[in-house]
């Protein structure tokens, strides 16, 4: 089975195949809007998109989401003066059109301009971060995220230009994940290992509901155009090329 996902760029537009992005720490500078499509999978479904605006700076401002024409949710990002992402605020939800709801993103710096903590809050609750054990090149080795009472802890290590290439992340002394990851000269993942994503009892892999993981070692191969920007991108795992 070979099933290929075109990635356009245009000056104006980006047209990105997944569910998500990370607003706060992806920028797309030099575009003004940025469309997601999804093709298959449990929970985004064919014919789910998203589509968010870009400001000058490369951050998402906006977005909405869609399942083939119906309006599912809208959202607002608001940035600092140093680009930090601040609030996000859902401004329309189809289940509960009345309701907006705001998150609110506190950080805190060392001395050395290194976050050592993030909090995010939304309603009653808040989700904590804190960053610890920084490298050479001030990467955060640690991470501490304590949410409800419960507190993971994951550990990373990063190559010499700055990627993470390995991760282990622990629940009560216990690994929970682990990955090990490596990449090509235009910084694109092209091997990911997973181990924990197979079943101790069955020797099997863990289903991923709504995920887009097809096995527990996969490689990734792309073309790119003559931007080095990725235009296909293949997922390979048993002899097989997927998206």
């Amino acid at each position: 089975m070979r099933i290929l996902i075109f990635i356009m760029l245009f000056t104006s537009t980006l047209i990105n195949v997944g569910q998500s992005i990370d607003v706060e720490s992806e920028k797309f500078k030099g575009i003004e809007n940025l469309t997601i499509k999804s093709f298959n999978g449990c929970c985004s479904q064919k014919g789910y998109r998203a589509i968010y605006y870009i400001d000058r700076e490369g951050n998402a401002i906006k977005s909405m989401n869609y399942f083939k024409r119906k309006h599912l949710a809208s959202y607002v990002y608001k940035y600092d003066k140093n680009g930090l992402l601040v609030e996000k605020i859902q401004t329309y939800d189809i289940n509960n059109k009345g309701r907006i709801d705001t998150t609110r993103i506190d950080y805190s710096f060392d001395s050395n301009n290194r976050m050592i903590s993030k909090s995010e809050y939304f309603g009653k609750w808040s989700v904590d971060l804190e960053y610890k054990n920084f490298d050479a090149n001030n990467n955060p080795l640690t991470v501490i995220r304590t949410f409800n009472n419960s507190t993971t802890i994951t550990q990373r290590k990063f190559d010499s230009q700055n990627r993470i290439v390995h991760i282990q992340r622990f629940e009560n002394d216990r690994i929970d994940f682990e990955e090990e990851i490596k990449y090509n000269e235009f910084n694109d993942i092209v091997y990911s290992y997973i181990p924990t994503l197979i079943d101790k009892e069955t020797g099997k892999m863990v289903v991923l509901i709504g995920g887009n993981r097809h096995s527990v070692t996969e490689s990734f191969d792309y073309k790119y155009d003559n931007q080095n920007r990725w235009i296909e991108k293949y997922a390979i795992f048993d002899n097989k090329k997927v998206t």
